[in-house]
């Protein structure tokens, strides 16, 4: 009997220590001290709960056969799968609150933003460029529907490339991972093709693979060393630039999902890889700047045209029609050189 009361007890204490360290985690920025309150609480909840039960089993067992008790059983797990399917769905109010706790966490934060620092030169003593992307406002995409309620996000594929002022193709700088690699997932027949991502730059880049497509596959020697992972918002890019007297310095960006009212899903419906595989829809935008390699300084890049929506082809588009939201993925990029 004692020992029965003193687990009654002790549950109780860890209870009230679970609301507490619930409570502070739900409404303020996480806390290493009060999180590990509320796991160590939850690790003696759960061996108080199992004394209670083993100490209470008769009772327990009692309760289940009345109807009264097969009811409240019957009503509690129903009532867990419908908060499953809240969550998993965001259907109010089951997922609102979870909202309103992240504003609660996030309202007395200091707002911060990633900066990443890429090294791409070859090698000390090289000649050097040093590119700086500011991320805009649609940098990322909203929330893309996955399975079982999950959701998932996408950044932008951007290649970086030199060309001469005739507007011959030179070398290619900078490429994010998946577009140097095809890295979008596999299919049945092999790795995801995203013509419609970078066609200005691959069409310029002129190396076609053996599915006509000008989009790069794996193991290409010439990008080995200059593509990596797209980080998740501002970065600056440290970049082998030889020194050549002036050439243009281009490039193009595309996001995946920035569908608007003029690049709908079903604006081109007889396109087989805009409609059919694509999930582009703006299509990627070209921005360019001049620079000389003699004339050290800080370069704009300005936006130059469009890539055609399904890369169909290697042209330069300078109609803008229907482009809105493409236009804020990238809020400037500033070449540097020394």
């Amino acid at each position: 009997m004692n020992f029965r009361i003193a687990t009654t007890v002790t549950i109780s204490i860890v209870f009230i220590t679970l609301m507490t360290t619930g409570v502070l985690l739900y409404s303020m920025p996480w806390n290493y001290f009060v999180g590990a309150i509320h796991i160590w609480a939850s690790i003696f909840f759960i061996i108080g709960t199992l004394l209670h039960f083993k100490n209470n089993f008769k009772a327990y067992w009692s309760h289940l056969r009345r109807k009264i008790g097969r009811r409240a059983l019957s009503f509690s797990g129903v009532g867990f799968l419908v908060l499953v399917a809240g969550l998993m769905f965001g259907v109010a109010p089951f997922a609102t609150v979870m909202e309103f706790g992240e504003r609660l966490r996030t309202a007395n934060q200091p707002v911060t933003r990633e900066y990443t620092l890429l090294d791409l030169t070859a090698g000390a003593g090289q000649p050097s460029m040093d590119l700086f992307i500011k991320a805009g406002s649609a940098y990322e995409s909203e929330p893309q529907p996955a399975v079982l309620g999950f959701t998932y996000t996408t950044v932008p594929q951007i290649a970086v490339w030199m060309e001469t002022l005739e507007g011959q193709y030179i070398d290619t700088l900078y490429v994010t991972g998946k577009a140097a690699s095809s890295g979008f997932g596999e299919t049945d027949t092999g790795a995801t093709r995203r013509p419609e991502a970078l066609p200005y730059w691959s069409h310029s880049r002129g190396v076609e693979e053996a599915d006509g497509y000008f989009v790069p596959l794996r193991n290409n020697a010439d990008l080995d060393g200059v593509s990596g992972a797209t980080p998740k918002s501002d970065y600056q890019i440290a970049l082998s630039a030889p020194r050549m007297g002036r050439y243009r310095l281009l490039l193009e960006v595309n996001r995946s999902y920035d569908f608007n009212d003029y690049y709908t899903r079903e604006r081109f419906p007889e396109d087989p890889i805009y409609s059919g595989d694509g999930a582009s829809g703006q299509p990627s935008l070209i921005y360019e700047t001049i620079i000389d390699s003699a004339a050290p300084g800080q370069y704009l890049l300005s936006l130059l045209g469009r890539g055609h929506h399904s890369g169909a082809d290697g042209a330069l588009y300078r109609d803008l029609e229907g482009i809105t939201t493409a236009r804020n993925i990238l809020s400037f990029i500033v070449a540097k050189v020394e």
